[in-house]
């Protein structure tokens, strides 16, 4: 329980710091998440465009806020993302572990988002080859290894939090991701 607030700490303080412009299609039924508390600054930054190139895994984590869909992929417990320098963006969802190194897995996913990081954090995801907004996620990069009570971490150094964002700027959603190793 103490690390579910401590991340809803994390999230308090990017709900401060930037909004969202769209809402995917069907988060809308999720709690927000906007008020979670006291806004932290000392172990958090806003993203900028150079934290998100490379693989990364879900790091899951228990939360109460759930979707309607329960079939949907971003609920499933194993997940691998790739942000490449070029704005393309991929990623795999599996009920299992996924044990290939992201580089294969990644070889064989068609290219089918672009992102780019905008002022605040906020990382817009968009259809290849179109301009409409599918996804805003506010994305947040831990500078400091952060523990809970007991001396477990819980978020270390170079981790991502993202944060989906609905039309009204509302936290929707939140993903923690830890980068592969290289």
């Amino acid at each position: 329980m103490t690390r579910w607030l401590g991340i809803l700490i994390v999230v308090a303080w990017v709900s401060v710091t930037a909004w969202g412009l769209v809402e995917a299609k069907d988060r809308s039924v999720a709690k927000s998440l906007a008020r979670t508390g006291p806004v932290i600054g000392g172990y958090a930054r806003p993203c900028r465009g150079g934290d998100l190139p490379g693989n990364w895994r879900l790091v899951t984590f228990d939360s109460p806020y759930r979707f309607r869909n329960p079939q949907a992929p971003y609920l499933l417990p194993h997940q691998v993302f790739h942000y490449s320098n070029q704005g393309g963006t991929k990623s795999a969802h599996s009920l299992r572990p996924i044990l290939a190194l992201s580089d294969k897995i990644f070889e064989t996913i068609p290219l089918e988002m672009t992102y780019r990081v905008r002022r605040g954090g906020l990382v817009v995801l968009k259809k290849h080859g179109h301009e409409e907004t599918v996804e805003s996620w506010t994305c947040t990069v831990i500078t400091e290894d952060h523990d809970e009570a007991g001396g477990r971490i819980f978020v270390k150094r170079g981790d991502l939090l993202m944060t989906l964002r609905g039309t009204e700027g509302q936290a929707l959603f939140v993903r923690h991701l830890r980068k592969d190793a290289a």
